[in-house]
């Protein structure tokens, strides 16, 4: 804009005008403009990124993001009407003699209106400040008048397109109220209706009290007003009747110790995360001095918006019959419906849903043990591979999974390989239990890998000698095939087994990539044939190329798997999840800690429409894809999903930098 400023103007005038302008340069999270401040001009973007945003207060919890603004666009658009106004007021125009645009206007230095707005820079931002008085000298010029036009038009579309959009969206929805914005308080059950005993309260007279209420199925201990206890009907059916315990024994003898609680102001996902992750269903509410103010069931959180069918007994998972398996599936989606409707942040419906998937796979191998004639002759460890070990699994996908054993000593004099003590025993062993319990996560609903990359595949399986000697394969034969099968191996979870085994494993893969340089490159040379799509363009231009969909696996989550795998492996971090692996690499300072926290945004926002866009697919009995279609999005989703891709771009190109 600025050469319009200076255009037709002789080279003086040109000189005053631009001493009027000037640049500033904004450090990222530098504000630009308060809110509450008054206006005095507009700043025209050079370089970099800026956002308009609501600052929060503290009973209104984040803040909102209005719009992004971008290189060549104005801040301040908002005032512009007030600009106009103030030195083009429309009585000047009742005379038709009267010029459109008059020489005599009002006072330059006149205030303009504030605003509950405010603008700081996304990263470093480069602006050119152009006062009011510059526009007012300069509006009778048209390409002046039509650029400002332009950006008013432009800006005023997408704020309605996305109004509109968000209006639409809230009447599908119909009148609901979003529990994610709901504290514990408002739908817990007051302590006046919750069932309290004393520490020296017999089990008697506790069970009688809640055989009273047939609301309540739990009972809290307390002592001075603290918590000291818990009991559930579930305590009283385990710990008292199948024992033979007597019922005169004061009730702290078979209560849960020190409970895990949650304070009353806490968040509606924070208490149903709590209770998902540590299997529990009944979570003791605090106040700010950790006195009970009463108490949250899981019904309480899945009916806050409407009854569901989901999984109603956790502990069900941990003792399942393999008759009941098939089941398990249609009870773990609906856990996982209930908390996509009730907006639970991606990462924690992950966390949660995962614990679950982790409990029914280990209970799948506990039955697996169970069908084997003998008991296992060596310590053993079972890993997951593929989503399952991210923590991303949210559909039950393919079986993706390896098995490690101890190498034990085959006789000597070969008479006794037969003997439970023989490495003959354990490999044919081993061979048996992987089938088996291929075959049982079969039945809980896991379809078996195409690709067989399963435990039941003697390659995915072996000693720890016969691992080690793969992985030194691997890195010292890096073939496109073995690379691709390196790239699933190393997002490996140990899910089932021994946890010295387990660290004398991890060891192996440690050493193994000291040595492995090469093999590095090598993978990093398959990551820059796939480079993630840049947005960086603004969301009109980008529409008008007709670029209107993006596979958000294929574009983006795989290239950033394989590029923070790469990454981490060069720092010697050989195990965890991608989050895990993201604050590991802050801790050894390869990342940011603005940079951590922005990555874990971003791919938080691109595994939010990942997840919504297949389990709708899959409710609707459509086939899996993983394409987001950029028109149904809000202008706002539009720019966060852009900058977002932004970041994990720039993970890649940072992980690139090394080669």
């Amino acid at each position: 804009m600025l050469h319009l400023l200076t255009k037709n103007l002789t080279e003086d005038e040109a000189s005053k005008i631009k001493k009027q302008c000037e640049t500033f340069h904004y450090n990222q999270d530098d504000i630009i403009l308060h809110a509450n401040e008054n206006r005095e001009g507009v700043f025209l973007v050079l370089s970099g990124m800026a956002e308009v945003y609501i600052p929060s207060q503290k009973s209104q919890g984040q803040e909102e993001v209005l719009e992004i603004i971008k290189p060549n666009e104005l801040i301040g658009l908002s005032n512009i009407h007030h600009f106009l106004a103030v030195n083009f007021p429309l009585e000047k125009q009742s005379d038709p003699t009267t010029p459109l645009y008059p020489d005599q206007l009002q006072d330059p230095s006149a205030q303009y209106s504030q605003a509950l707005m405010q603008v700081r820079s996304i990263d470093d931002t480069e602006a050119l400040f152009i006062p009011y008085t510059v526009l007012k000298e300069r509006w009778k010029e048209p390409a002046i008048r039509d650029f400002i036009l332009d950006q008013v038009s432009s800006r005023l579309h997408d704020v309605y397109n996305s109004l509109a959009e968000q209006i639409n969206m809230s009447n599908n929805m119909g009148p609901t109220i979003d529990p994610t914005t709901l504290r514990i308080q408002d739908f817990m059950q007051p302590s006046q209706t919750t069932i309290q005993a004393k520490i020296t309260d017999t089990i008697q007279s506790v069970a009688e009290n809640l055989s009273k209420k047939s609301t309540s199925t739990a009972a809290i201990i307390t002592e001075n007003e603290l918590i000291k206890g818990i009991v559930t009907m579930h305590d009283f059916v385990n710990r008292v009747i199948t024992t033979g315990k007597s019922t005169t024994d004061q009730v702290q003898t078979i209560m849960t110790e020190n409970p895990i609680t949650i304070q009353r102001t806490a968040y509606y996902h924070e208490a149903l995360t709590t209770m998902l992750l540590n299997g529990f269903k009944h979570l003791p509410v605090t106040n700010e001095k950790k006195h009970l103010s009463g108490l949250v069931t899981l019904t309480d959180l899945l009916q806050a918006k409407q009854p569901t069918t989901m999984l109603q007994n956790l502990e069900t998972l941990k003792t399942v019959t393999k008759e009941a398996l098939p089941p398990i599936k249609n009870q773990l989606y609906a856990t996982l419906d209930t908390m996509l409707q009730q907006q639970v942040p991606i990462i924690d419906t992950l966390e949660a849903i995962n614990t679950l998937y982790d409990q029914l796979i280990q209970r799948c191998i506990e039955l697996s043990i169970k069908e084997m004639p003998t008991s296992p002759p060596a310590k053993f460890c079972f890993y997951l591979m593929g989503s399952g070990a991210r923590k991303e699994q949210f559909l039950l996908t393919d079986q993706d999974h390896f098995l490690v054993y101890e190498e034990l000593p085959v006789d000597q004099d070969n008479q006794a390989k037969d003997s439970p003590h023989s490495g003959h025993i354990a490999t044919r062993y081993f061979a048996d239990l992987a089938e088996k319990i291929v075959a049982n996560l079969e039945l809980a609903g896991y379809k078996r890998c195409k690709g067989d990359m399963m435990a039941s595949n003697k390659i995915w399986r072996g000693t720890l000698g016969e691992w080690e000697s793969r992985i030194h394969e691997w890195s010292l034969k890096a073939t496109n095939d073995r690379l691709l099968l390196a790239q699933n191996f190393f997002s490996y979870r140990h899910i089932y087994g021994d946890d010295t085994l387990h660290r004398q494993f991890q060891q192996i893969v440690t050493d193994s990539l000291d040595r492995a340089k090469i093999f590095l490159y090598r993978l990093s040379q398959l990551e820059r044939e796939n480079p993630i799509p840049t947005l960086e363009q603004p969301i009109r231009s980008m529409f008008r190329r007709n670029k209107k969909q993006v596979d958000l696996k294929k574009e983006v989550l795989f290239p950033y798997h394989h590029s923070l795998q790469i990454l981490a492996l060069m720092h010697g971090i050989t195990y965890g999840t991608p989050i895990e692996k993201i604050d590991q690499l802050h801790e050894k300072k390869i990342l940011s800690e603005n940079f951590q926290k922005d990555l874990k945004a971003s791919i938080s926002t691109i595994l939010n429409y990942y997840v919504r866009i297949r389990h709708n697919q899959h409710q609707n009995n459509e086939k899996l894809t993983s394409t987001l279609n950029l028109t149904t999005l809000t202008t706002r989703e539009k720019e966060e999903l852009m900058l977002s891709i932004r970041l994990i771009k720039e993970l890649q190109s940072h992980m690139l930098s090394y080669y």
